[in-house]
Parts: structure tokens; sequence; C-alpha cells
């Protein structure tokens, strides 16, 4: 028999009659060998992507593996890893997401690995995989923990974040993240949306320097808001009808929270089919 919480647990000893202090006995013991506990090392975004599959097993405690991004960068490629991602998944990095990874229901507790904690999912496994970018992520944690065509399916279909009070700023309801990671000069499409009027209703999220960088080269005129907590960054993509943006962890949420139309610009260094954040059983996102 497998468990999967307390609920079950509860319910064996109702079934067999036990008495009330074996239960309260025996509760703690049978709850730690029952409950899943996932770990992953980040970076967030990859993090992100995992979420599907934790839902998939039903949820339990998450635990973020600190300090491993250098490592996983020489070791898997070779190298260091890009100067994004370079020295982070800190004690500071796991502050910025504790409240959103709290927020998912399916997550009963968010905390840092040790070398006690005991571990029964590892979804640091995708790496070995993602190294050769086959598919996107969710397909690759889902083949990782052997999942069937139709899990498989649904898995990278379906929204799987929920946010609590979305939010908007001064009602502009299409948030815009474009980071510096695998793109080319902006295309047309960003003239044609500003003669629609979308400047108007837009907002940017992200880092400063992205902000810099976007008004630069693309020109438009619009607001920054700066958050401070990944939950309040999840806030303001909740609140948005139209998401556009670029690989990054912001991307990353605008699909799990199922925003309803993501415009997503494509890395330009290999085919759109081998795009890690390509989910073509996605009808609400467009790639350009």
């Amino acid at each position: 028999m497998v468990l999967d919480g307390e609920q079950d647990i509860i319910d064996i000893y109702l079934e067999y009659r036990l008495p009330k202090e074996t239960l309260v006995n025996n509760f703690n013991y049978l709850y730690n060998k029952t409950m899943k506990k996932f770990k992953h090392s980040g970076a967030i975004g990859d993090l992100i992507y995992s979420l599907p599959v934790v839902k998939h097993f039903g949820g339990g405690e998450f635990y973020l593996h600190l300090n491993q991004i250098d490592w996983i960068g020489q070791h898997y490629y070779g190298s260091p890893p890009n100067p994004f991602h370079q020295g982070r998944m800190t004690d500071k990095d796991f502050e910025y997401m504790r409240s959103f990874m709290e927020a998912q229901d399916y997550i009963s507790k968010f905390g840092t690995m040790t070398p006690q904690t005991e571990i029964t999912h590892n979804l640091d496994r995708f790496r070995p995989v993602f190294v050769g970018h086959p598919t996107n992520y969710i397909d690759i944690y889902s083949g990782v923990f052997n999942l069937n065509a139709d899990d498989t399916r649904k898995n990278s279909s379906t929204p799987w974040l929920t946010v609590p009070n979305p939010s908007n700023v001064d009602g502009r309801t299409v948030v815009i993240n474009r980071t510096q990671r695998w793109i080319g000069a902006p295309g047309p499409q960003w003239a044609i949306w500003k003669q629609q009027g979308m400047e108007d209703q837009a907002v940017f999220v992200g880092l400063e320097e992205e902000y810099t960088a976007f008004k630069q080269q693309v020109g438009w005129n619009i607001p920054w808001a700066k958050t401070t907590t990944m939950l309040g960054l999840a806030q303001l993509i909740g609140g948005a009808t139209t998401f556009i943006g670029n690989q990054s962890s912001a991307l990353a949420m605008a699909i799990g929270l199922g925003v309803e139309n993501i415009w997503c610009e494509a890395r330009v260094d290999m085919p759109l089919d081998r795009n890690e954040v390509y989910f073509p059983n996605m009808p609400n996102i467009t790639y350009f």
C-alpha cells in the first residue's frame, strides 16, 4: 500500500479501529515515511518547470539545494554557468522564493536541503538529458520520472501555478520581461504592437538593467514595476491578460499561471522545436 499523506494515515487507523494513542504515537513516524520530499538545485526557471511533475505525484515537501549552480555548470557543460546564473541559488534566493513556493497548494513545506534531509524525488535528475536540448523542460522532467504519454501531455498543456491576489500597475494588463539571453535585435512585431497602442497598456518587470536595455533596444517608454519577492512578481504576471518575454523565470511563471496570451521571443541559436520553452500543446503561446 502506498500512502499519500496524513489523511491516508488517519483513514487506516479508523478502518482498523486502532486506539487513538496508537495513532498519536506513530503518526510522525508514518508521516515521515510516506511524505514525498522533492529536491532541486535551481535555477529558478528550471525549478518552476519541474513543478508539474511535483503536482503529478501529489506534492509534498520541497527542498532547495543551495550553492550548486557553479558546480552544475562545470560538471555538465565543462565551463562556468552563464553570467545570469553564476553564483546564484543562495540563502538570498531561497528567501526571495519562499512566499511564492508556500503559496502553491501542493507544497506542504519549502526548506533548504541539509545532509540529513531525506529525499524521495531528486528533480536534478533532469540535467543529463537536458544538456542536449532534445525538447521542452516539462517533457524532459516527465520522461526522467517515467510518466506515460497521456500524463506527459497533460503536464505540458495544463497550468500548474496559482497566485493569491493578482494585481496590476495603474490598470496596465500587458506585462513584459525581456532579458539579454539568446536574443537578437528586436523584430518587427514590436513596431506592430506599438502601432496598436499596446505600449500604453504595458509595464516592465524584472531587473533594472533589463528595463534599461529594453527601453534602449525596443524604444518603448513604459513604467518599470520593481518587485522584491517572487510572489510579488507572480502577482503582477497573474494579473496580466498578455505577457511578452523571452526565456526567463518570468516567462516560466506566465506559462505556469496560464496567462491568456503569451508571446515568447524564442532563442535564436537553435531550432524552435528544440527550444526548452517550446510548448506546442499550449494554445495560448505564440512564438516570434
